[in-house]
């Protein structure tokens, strides 16, 4: 069994606006460099997701992007948003003087490595993604009206809504939830966070209890969640149905059949209207959205030494 990659170095990177964003370095400085895209928007990376990937191979770069997990401030919303992510990457390849890189993530990991792959095709080398969530209207309405993944957990979403008694407008819902989480009393703002990333955990690992997970980061993640879908992730669908033709690199899409995030059928609906011939596409008999899922994990470190070894060969 290969062992973790090895930790280098971190910084804290500057990007303007008020952002400094934390980079951490693993593996082999000398190895194929890889870009880590953490998903939610706002999630942050953490130790567990090093198990994708193996000391020799890899020079790693684990980015929290704005106001997520280590980088400051934390939780920010100002000048957050999906144009300051995407600029945000390239700012760190010139940084690090890289020409070209890997990318590797999930979720909306997935979704702003896509973008990103296609608004430059000549800096991605090969990618290797997740759990790709399509930020349509459609993608949202599956997620937090009545008429998608409610169908599938009437209870959990019974809970979710509870605290928003009149939130059969999506717009609405998220008004509530905007109000509660910024709410002066702590009890208050703690249940908001806490229903919103249970409705969350329900799909993404169903049967999954919320003191499964880290929360200790929770106030930042599901601001930030919210922040974006409340503002139709700024764009980012669009963006995609534009640029994702635009792919040139090798690009590897893995979707549980049990992704209740981002069902298969509409990444497969996209991919059918706006893929790229350099896109590869599986689902994943079994596999949830959460790489807790043993079936989804394995798939997804296959994949990414598959990616280093290919890109050995060439």
């Amino acid at each position: 069994m290969n062992s973790l990659p090895a930790f280098i170095r971190r910084d804290w990177l500057d990007v303007g606006d008020g952002h400094q964003l934390h980079l951490a370095q693993y593996g082999n400085p000398q190895g194929i460099p890889v870009l880590y895209l953490h998903g939610g928007p706002g999630a942050g990376c953490t130790a567990d997701d090093l198990v994708l990937f193996d000391n020799d191979t890899y020079h790693l770069l684990m980015l929290d992007q704005r106001g997520a997990g280590r980088s400051r401030p934390i939780g920010e919303l100002k000048n957050n948003n999906l144009l300051s992510l995407l600029k945000d990457l390239e700012k760190v390849r010139l940084w690090l003087n890289i020409p070209a890189w890997c990318l590797v993530g999930g979720s909306f990991g997935a979704t702003l490595g896509i973008i990103y792959s296609g608004l430059y095709p000549e800096r991605v080398m090969s990618q290797v993604y997740w759990g790709l969530f399509i930020p349509s209207e459609s993608g949202t309405n599956w997620l937090y009206s009545n008429k998608g993944a409610a169908n599938l957990f009437a209870d959990e979403y019974l809970a979710f809504t509870s605290l928003a008694p009149f939130s059969a407008n999506i717009d609405r819902l998220f008004e509530q939830y905007r109000q509660g989480v910024n709410h002066s009393d702590l009890d208050t703002r703690s249940e908001f966070i806490g229903q919103w990333l249970a409705w969350e955990l329900s799909l993404a690992r169903p049967a999954a209890a919320l003191s499964d997970i880290d929360i200790s980061s929770a106030s930042s993640l599901a601001e930030i969640e919210l922040h974006f879908a409340s503002h139709q992730y700024f764009g980012a669908y669009a963006l995609m149905r534009q640029l994702t033709a635009e792919i040139q690199a090798q690009t590897f899409i893995l979707q549980g059949e049990m992704d209740w995030v981002c069902p298969s059928q509409f990444v497969e609906n996209f991919l059918t209207e706006f893929g790229s011939d350099a896109i590869s596409y599986s689902m994943i008999k079994s596999g949830y959205h959460a790489l807790a899922n043993d079936k989804m994990a394995g798939e997804v470190v296959y994949a990414v030494r598959e990616m280093a070894n290919n890109m050995k060969e060439e």
